[in-house]
């Protein structure tokens, strides 16, 4: 029997090869109605946010769409996406096909089945860049950073300028709120929790956190379990494919089948038998764009054996492990991924964050976060352990905080520029 998952894989395949102008030159690698949907897509070439850049809108818009009257009749709107390692893209943005993702996505999670209802409060802690109101200079009272049921609770671009007013504001903000759901940056919630933890501040509990935006390095999730103690959930998408993967409750990833189809180019097979690739995603249902094998740019370690809690269906990661472009290298030439950077200094004491930059010879310079009263012995432990992964030498320092991408999100791992000899 076909599964309705399936279906969706080649209706998505054939509303795109046939009816969508961008992908009238993929119909020749395509290998026909008659093979199974999985090949079909392996078959065909990769999209990348520069063919979106150069060819949006009319090369995405499915034959029978006027997006000219969805814009008018405000059932679409343009987007741009914040661009933390690439440039924007500007896309249309549908509301009731990202809540249908995000619905969705809930599924997967059976703390968030159980407490996520789409009517419950939600408080979010992100990049005012990224998400939610913003008035840069300005401070906006709790009414104008609430929608619906969110609460945009951050008003700084970086963590690292927060006042102690302003988070004593947030703290204040979400125990007043009462949110069931938290959802933040791990970034910016790490740095909240290490401020309520040294200043002995009451924090309010919510029933389940969830991470986006960027990636939960075990650093950040530390600080955050010294102050929360509910269950932590990772979330996985983007403004182009919408909810794409959703950790279960025992720690792994589930592809959301209802909302997309996910690819992986095999790149290497990790020593922990776990193969390392990238992701590709194709999104279902969106009113008036087609986008096939999108490259989000992020990599990620499929799991080798079943999930324990007996979801099957689509792909099941290990975890996520940072951006393809955030990957820097060995001495000996492997891969570094920002995961693997996170694994060796999660438990430096004091260790607060963390930010790399590779030169193109391969010496690593470390900007290091600790917390107040941290040892200054533990930037002597980080560069020592980070020696060890690299095989080149390593300057650490501490700092006040780490450098943003005008996003406002922060990238742990920054390789040498293409063409840097320096």
């Amino acid at each position: 029997m076909t599964s309705v998952y399936s279906m969706r894989c080649a209706e998505a395949l054939d509303q795109a090869l046939h009816a969508t102008p961008f992908y009238a030159a993929w119909r020749a690698c395509d290998l026909g109605p008659d093979v199974p949907p999985q090949r079909r897509f392996h078959a065909l070439p990769v999209l990348t946010k520069a063919d979106i850049r150069a060819h949006f809108p009319h090369g995405f818009v499915p034959d029978g769409v006027d997006f000219e009257a969805e814009l008018a009749a405000r059932r679409i709107s343009y987007v741009s996406t914040s661009g933390s390692t690439a440039d924007q893209v500007t896309l249309f943005w549908s509301q009731p096909w990202w809540d249908a993702s995000e619905r969705a996505s809930w599924a997967l999670n059976a703390h968030l089945a159980r407490v996520a209802s789409g009517a419950h409060r939600e408080a979010v802690l992100a990049s005012p860049r990224c998400v939610g109101p913003a008035a840069p200079g300005e401070s906006l009272p709790p009414h104008a950073r609430t929608l619906g049921r969110l609460l945009f609770l951050n008003q700084t671009v970086n963590p690292g300028l927060w006042t102690r007013d302003e988070c004593r504001r947030m703290l204040g903000e979400l125990a007043d709120f009462r949110p069931p759901v938290l959802e933040a940056d791990p970034f910016y919630l790490a740095a909240l929790a290490a401020f309520a933890a040294e200043e002995g501040c009451a924090v309010f509990q919510p029933e389940v956190i969830t991470f986006t935006y960027s990636y939960p390095a075990r650093v950040f999730l530390n600080l955050i379990r010294r102050v929360f103690r509910a269950p932590f959930v990772s979330s996985y998408g983007s403004t182009e494919a919408g909810y794409v993967f959703m950790e279960c409750e025992h720690g792994r990833l589930h592809q959301n089948t209802a909302s997309c189809h996910v690819d992986v180019v095999p790149l290497e097979t990790r020593p922990s038998g776990a193969l390392l690739g990238r992701l590709l995603v194709t999104p279902f249902g969106h009113p008036a764009q087609r986008f096939v094998r999108f490259d989000l740019g992020d990599l990620a370690e499929l799991a080798p054996e079943p999930c324990p809690c007996g979801r099957r269906e689509g792909l099941t990661l290990r975890g996520l492990v940072g951006r393809a472009a955030d990957v820097t290298a060995s001495r000996a030439g492997g891969r570094v991924t920002v995961a693997d950077v996170d694994a060796v200094l999660a438990d430096v004491p004091g260790l607060a964050g963390f930010q790399l930059d590779q030169a193109a010879a391969g010496a690593v310079r470390a900007r290091l976060l600790l917390v107040p009263g941290a040892a200054e012995a533990a930037v002597a432990e980080a560069a020592r352990r980070l020696e060890g992964l690299y095989g080149f030498p390593v300057t650490a320092e501490r700092v006040a905080a780490l450098e943003h991408e005008p996003s406002g999100k922060v990238r742990l791992a920054r390789p040498a520029p293409k063409g840097d000899r320096t």
